[in-house]
């Protein structure tokens, strides 16, 4: 075989598209990847100036590049950290890297242009940089929820705690107004725990039911005084995200109204799947609640969760008796 046979065999087998150029910025070579990436057959480009693969607003201006090149080739790789793109024969745009180098052909200039698509590669970047932001917005959820739960709810907590100390030492007409205080700051307490819940619901996708419910129970410890009883059974790891996410708003719920109702010394949270059910049981040695007291609306949206699941909830106490919560809801395998 010819050398220039040979050479140009291995010109059309390159990887990436070849373009050579004489001085007058004329296509004098294209190889098979050229035509794949541009869709144009050889024959419309060959002759034709390089211009007509850019796109039609920048041919002016790469005339000038291109004339200031010639006067001074040198090797010189483009596209890093530019945004290049080429035009298709059908008129799209695609980002490309390109690498020039001059040589001489037959006594005569020529400038040797590699072009190499990628669009994968800019994909990949954009993925990865928006992969970054996911992040850096979990870490301020999560920097945000922290500090809502360690900070505004415990002195809320604490609060409350104080006024319901001084209840037995205040004239009756005192008292109405000093319930309605505490029971403002039941509301609030519930309002800033569901934007924490959704705050921490963001961080924990992807995190099995057993890792977030576990973290759940170490939370509490911090308002409680001492850490609940936790206990799982069957299998919980195949529990997906939605379900895992209900879970927690219930044991979130069921725990919080123990830290600020129940003055328990004990609580026990069990976790279980066995067939075609989850099954979940908070239960605390506390005050329980009296029968002249109406289900307050944490209890009632554990109670909401589980019906538009098609589950149940239920409650089981008595004064002076501690309390029981119930929750269940069929699995679909």
């Amino acid at each position: 075989m010819e050398v220039e046979n040979w050479l140009l065999e291995v010109v059309e087998a390159m990887p990436d598209g070849v373009v050579i150029v004489n001085s007058s910025g004329e296509m004098m070579l294209v190889n098979r990847e050229v035509e794949r990436l541009f869709g144009y057959q050889r024959e419309e480009l060959l002759g034709q100036p390089v211009e007509a693969l850019i796109a039609v607003d920048l041919r002016g201006v790469h005339v000038t590049h291109r004339d200031n090149y010639y006067a001074a080739p040198h090797r010189r790789s483009m596209g890093h950290g530019l945004d290049l793109t080429a035009l298709r024969r059908d008129g799209s745009i695609f980002p490309v890297e390109i690498s020039l180098a001059p040589a001489q052909v037959v006594g005569a200039t020529v400038v040797i242009a590699t072009v190499r698509d990628v669009s994968l590669n800019r994909q990949a970047d954009a993925d990865l940089q928006a992969a970054r932001q996911r992040v850096m917005l979990a870490e301020d959820h999560e920097r945000i929820a922290r500090d809502l739960h360690d900070t505004v709810i415990q002195r809320l907590f604490a609060s409350g705690l104080s006024l319901q100390s001084v209840l037995p030492a205040v004239p009756d007409s005192a008292k109405v107004k000093i319930e309605r205080i505490i029971d403002d700051q039941d509301d609030a307490i519930r309002e800033l725990r569901t934007a924490i819940f959704g705050l921490a619901s963001k961080r924990s996708a992807g995190r099995t039911i057993r890792v977030v419910v576990n973290d759940l129970v170490d939370e509490s410890a911090r308002v409680l005084g001492f850490r609940p009883t936790l206990h799982f059974s069957g299998v919980l790891d195949t529990i997906d995200e939605a379900i895992t996410a209900e879970v927690a708003a219930v044991v979130r719920e069921a725990l919080s109204n123990v830290a600020r109702h129940a003055r328990a010394e004990k609580v026990e949270v069990v976790l279980s799947h066995h067939g075609s059910k989850l099954m979940l049981a908070v239960t605390d040695d506390g005050d329980g609640i009296p029968s002249s007291h109406r289900l307050g609306s944490g209890l009632l949206n554990m109670s909401d969760r589980a019906v538009r699941m098609a589950g149940t909830c239920s409650v089981t106490s008595g004064e002076h008796a501690g309390t029981t919560v119930r929750w269940s809801i069929p699995i679909v395998d």
